[in-house]
């Protein structure tokens, strides 16, 4: 009578539990990501920084090409969830728990943390930046890449009222070719979006290159879709606009182009402003926003260059920091000494406008990231670490106390 073997999986979940805790699964998953690794610092040179990251470690898949052939290769997120349940099965759940194993069981947990890590980062963190020159106060942190469409209600005062955001996520999936109608809700009109481009530029129809752009003419020009460029921050998306009242007034035609949004923080966006019903109303492509719980205001912006070179050699803000029932704080960001407070990191990125020189009015930005994982690299590394740091110490006592055990040892003749 034939019996079955020892080693031979009793059901499905043992065999999925061998597999995934394999040493041979952790050996091809490393293999994976480092040619991952390596085609996205190469792709950084073609797509760009951003660009670079969605498409090798942010995706599920993607190909490329060695030469001229074409390769298929799993993406950043799956390979690094793989290797966490792992490591999980196989360095802490499947080895044996023993004295002389403790800095390795450390150091993967460290190791844990730092993948980890990495997923909270992916899902959670936001960032952004904020422009001030010296005297502005704000609470306001504007994206790099994620552009919306605003509809605003101009009031008698002149003040804007915004009423209505078509989200980022909606407007960047519409395609070139795409018209998409969206309702009011609630405004006396509807709103038709067409031919969506995530880089564009007007072009005046007496220009030769507006003979070769298949689209709409509106009051002398058309929206030439341009080539993305290799950093998402410099692209500016542009679109046909269609206002359609819901009474008897006529539609309303426009083109919204980002580049009509003023950059510099000391001017106000620059809307398409139109009337309905006799209400004025106001609709431009803007910079998806959000605030922080705490107020930021640029008391002096400092500038040194090189002397004799246009270079920067230093360049900081000393800011103020309000906020509601906490007395206000001076502090200052350096370029190597950002403020972290509540959960923000403010960075010192960078200033304005171009070409200013000392002495100039320009104003100070800052990077702005959330991320709750902000401190969780340093922690895994400081674990792990101080796991290996104990594997070495426990296998230098046990190599000294063989050595000694071996020189005590009578001699035999």
């Amino acid at each position: 009578m034939a019996t079955q073997k020892k080693d031979t999986p009793d059901n499905f979940l043992l065999l999925v539990y061998r597999f995934l805790s394999s040493y041979k699964l952790a050996t091809v998953v490393l293999i994976l990501m480092t040619l991952v690794t390596l085609f996205g610092t190469l792709g950084q040179v073609n797509h760009g920084l951003h660009a670079a990251k969605e498409k090798y470690f942010y995706s599920f898949l993607f190909t490329d090409k060695i030469g001229s052939i074409p390769i298929v290769l799993p993406g950043g997120l799956p390979l690094m969830f793989i290797l966490f349940f792992n490591m999980v099965l196989g360095a802490i759940v499947k080895v044996r728990k023993r004295l002389k194993g403790l800095g390795l069981l450390i150091s993967h947990i460290g190791m844990l943390l730092l993948l980890a890590g990495g997923f909270v980062t992916y899902a959670f963190a936001t960032d952004g930046y904020m422009a001030m020159y010296p005297g502005m106060k704000t609470n306001r942190v504007e994206s790099y890449r994620k552009w919306q469409l605003e509809i605003i209600k101009l009031t008698e005062e002149n003040k804007a009222e915004k009423l209505f955001v078509y989200p980022s996520e909606a407007l960047q999936s519409i395609k070139s070719n795409e018209q998409r109608s969206i309702p009011g809700n609630g405004l006396p009109f509807d709103i038709v979006i067409n031919g969506y481009s995530s880089n564009a530029m007007p072009v005046p129809v007496s220009a030769p290159i507006a003979a070769g752009v298949q689209a709409k003419q509106i009051d002398g020009f058309k929206l030439a879709p341009q080539d993305k460029s290799k950093e998402a921050e410099q692209n500016l998306p542009g679109c046909y606009l269609e206002i359609q009242p819901t009474g008897d007034e006529k539609p309303i035609e426009t083109i919204l182009w980002a580049g009509s949004y003023k950059f510099d923080p000391g001017e106000k966006p620059m809307p398409f402003i139109f009337e309905v019903e006799g209400q004025k109303y106001g609709a431009l492509l803007a910079k998806k926003s959000w605030t922080v719980p705490f107020e930021v205001q640029l008391d002096e912006f400092i500038f040194e260059q090189h002397p004799g070179m246009s270079m920067a050699r230093n360049y900081e803000s000393r800011v103020t920091r309000f906020e509601e029932g906490k007395s206000d704080t001076s502090l200052e960001i350096k370029m190597n000494e950002p403020m972290r407070y509540e959960g923000y990191t403010f960075f010192q990125e960078s200033f304005g406008p171009a070409g200013s020189q000392p002495g100039d009015r320009m104003y100070s930005q800052f990077a702005v990231a959330n991320n709750p994982a902000d401190q969780w690299p340093l922690i895994a590394l400081c674990i792990t670490g101080a796991g290996l740091l104990v594997h070495f110490f426990m296998m230098l006592v046990g190599f000294v106390v063989k050595s000694f055990q071996s020189k005590s040892k009578p001699k035999t003749a």
